[in-house]
């Protein structure tokens, strides 16, 4: 055989085995690749359903919170153990942290509404706190409009399917109670961000039939909001009593500073509550998932959640 042929063979053989080395390379690189994406995949499932049964269990634990809480005191207040935020606490994989807020702290605009007519304690509640940022004190009757399953009756001030089918987008009215209070921006009289975003803190809905305010945790503005005669310096005073001593029932809080005859409905006005929020935050490996809740504890201590939702961030 001559010596250039079996040159070029001995090339051909190289070049062959070149290249079935690289294909073996190229297939082991992607079964490599795709057993690690497989492994990070399947550890990030796994983080993600330890996450929930972490959330899941802050949850049951604050419900226990709760009931022990109406067995020991006779009222709710910001100084008791349910209110003390919960800072991150290390559990296997990562840590939970979370929040119970009183939702009798704040105006529930569900409320607005009341077997089919406009409840006047939290019309006039939400009209007084209206005025604290400038908002026509008709947007109540855009709120009752909304909620209500009339679509042609009109409220004076309010607004149906009428008004919103005309926007430039336009939807329709919910005719039903707000799910959250962030929906509200989407009611005629609530189309400034910035008065919005200052006004929703001391706002919150949940399923309407108590309407009470918890003279110990609601805020300063919300006590403002409970009449007009309620100054800056009279509100102040109110909160530096109750971090001094909690109102243990409502005639201590009417009794504090001629509070009474300042206050003249006294509907709707309480040292208890059944309603709160929980914020729950689990962080489990490359897992970070948040859990909000709404719970009820009856006057029995029977607590249940009435509503969850979750995000990842």
């Amino acid at each position: 055989m001559p010596r250039q042929s079996l040159k070029r063979q001995r090339g051909v053989a190289i070049i062959t085995a070149l290249l079935i080395v690289t294909i073996a390379t190229t297939i082991s690189i992607t079964i490599s690749t795709r057993l690690q994406l497989d492994v990070r995949r399947t550890g990030n499932l796994l983080a993600q359903d330890q996450a929930d049964f972490y959330l899941l269990a802050a949850e049951r634990w604050s419900g226990r919170i709760l009931k022990q809480d109406l067995e020991d005191s006779s009222y709710d207040g910001l100084d008791e153990d349910w209110a003390i935020e919960l800072p991150p606490i290390p559990v296997d994989g990562g840590s939970i942290q979370g929040k119970l807020t009183d939702l009798h702290a704040c105006i529930n605009i569900n409320n607005l509404r009341d077997n089919g007519a406009i409840d006047p304690v939290t019309e006039q509640r939400l009209h007084n706190l209206f005025q604290l940022y400038s908002i026509s004190t008709s947007a109540t009757q855009a709120m009752a409009d909304w909620m209500d399953a009339d679509l042609n009756d009109t409220n004076p001030g309010g607004a149906e399917d009428g008004y919103y089918l005309n926007l430039e987008s336009p939807y329709r009215v919910a005719n039903t109670t707000f799910s959250s209070v962030s929906e509200l921006r989407l009611v005629r009289g609530f189309e400034d961000t910035e008065k919005f975003r200052q006004l929703s803190p001391h706002l919150c809905a949940y399923e309407a039939g108590d309407n009470s305010i918890n003279v110990n945790t609601a805020d300063a503005v919300v006590l403002k909001s409970l009449a007009s005669g309620m100054t800056d310096e009279l509100v102040d005073a109110i909160i530096q009593q109750r971090k001094d001593e909690p109102f243990e029932n409502i005639n201590q809080f009417f009794a504090f500073q001629n509070l009474g005859s300042i206050i003249t409905d006294k509907k709707g006005l309480s040292v208890k509550s059944s309603y709160f929020a929980l914020r729950t935050q689990a962080r489990i490996g490359q897992a970070n998932k948040v859990m909000y809740s709404i719970i009820h504890r009856d006057e029995q201590g029977v607590v249940r959640v009435l509503h969850r939702t979750q995000r990842t961030l």
